[in-house]
């Protein structure tokens, strides 16, 4: 009870007001332009003016009348209610997923994609997990993931990178080094999953004094360290943000929950409520921060980072099927 008190405090303790059209005519105009730092101010705002449960509602809403976003959500929501027939061409593709953090300490979150490539693999999809440093620094697993992914150069199907909360920064950073170095013809899409691309608050929570000596103490327990903690607060990310660039012509999917207070898993609660002064967030990241600005974007209503839904397997399998029948669109 305790907690569920102090997620329902979190999510109103702003004064309730009613809210600024001006706001939210600026919240919905940087979010056209691309700007997430003003997307992410002005989200603030809405929330200090109304509460966190409106500001979500309000970037759901945002989000789903960009006519890219309701094309590709049409195309998912019509996967979602037909018969899910893998699309042909299939077999030119691989799906690659990069694991998020300490996937193989703590399988149960969900980071490691254990379902989500058992219900590919069951629809004949080609499926493959990045082997990555479950808690490597964002720098160091992104610049691993872009030697591994240019050695797939070769293999003569087009990759489609799936990522999930810390692996988002990573593969953005990977992507950036394969374009760089001109070798990202073979990436075809990314299907970012709630990731941390401008970092987030819980990594600025935990690396403060002194609850950094005591995250410290509880990652010894684990054998790990906390250099990966350090490389996901916002001010480092966010300085990284603007930089990365994608290849050109990639598709770039968001994929990310925006649930209100009251349907916060019981497992994010505590994560929620420590972000809630920051701004509507899925438990992990603020939702402005999650966004690829070149990209499209499918919000689900009510879910959160965990995705806790009952038709989970439909919507993976759904979310793929969208993605190789926009490729094949384009």
């Amino acid at each position: 009870m305790r907690r569920l008190a102090a997620v329902l405090l979190a999510a109103f303790h702003f004064a309730a007001a009613a809210a600024d059209p001006a706001t939210e005519a600026q919240a919905v105009a940087a979010l056209e332009r691309g700007d997430t730092p003003a997307f992410r101010a002005a989200l603030l705002s809405l929330a200090r003016a109304s509460t966190l449960d409106d500001a979500a509602a309000f970037f759901a809403d945002a989000v789903e009348r960009l006519p890219g976003n309701r094309a590709f959500r049409a195309r998912f929501d019509a996967a979602l209610a037909g018969p899910l027939a893998p699309p042909a061409g299939q077999d030119r593709y691989l799906f690659v997923f990069v694991p998020g953090w300490l996937y193989r300490t703590n399988p149960d979150s969900g980071a490691d994609f254990a379902r989500p490539r058992r219900v590919l693999a069951a629809r004949g999809y080609a499926v493959q997990l990045a082997e990555i440093d479950e808690n490597g620094t964002v720098e160091a697993n992104g610049d691993a993931l872009a030697a591994g992914l240019a050695r797939l150069a070769g293999d003569g199907r087009r990759i489609v990178l799936v990522s999930t909360s810390k692996a988002g920064p990573e593969t953005q950073l990977a992507l950036d080094r394969l374009q760089r170095a001109g070798n990202a013809a073979h990436i075809a899409a990314w299907v970012n999953i709630g990731g941390l691309l401008n970092g987030t608050p819980l990594a600025d929570h935990w690396d403060a004094w002194p609850r950094r000596w005591l995250a410290a103490l509880a990652f010894a327990f684990m054998g790990h360290g906390t250099e990966s903690i350090g490389s996901m607060t916002t001010g480092v990310r966010r300085a990284r943000f603007p930089e990365l660039r994608l290849p050109p012509g990639m598709l770039a999917v968001t994929y990310i929950g925006a649930p209100r207070a009251a349907e916060v898993s019981p497992g994010a609660r505590d994560d929620y409520a420590i972000i809630a002064p920051h701004g509507p967030n899925d438990g992990m990241t603020l939702l402005a921060d999650a966004l690829v600005p070149q990209g499209v974007t499918v919000v689900e209503r009510g879910l959160d980072h965990y995705f806790a839904a009952a038709d989970l397997d439909r919507r993976i399998a759904a979310l793929a099927q969208a993605v190789l029948e926009t490729l094949a669109a384009r």
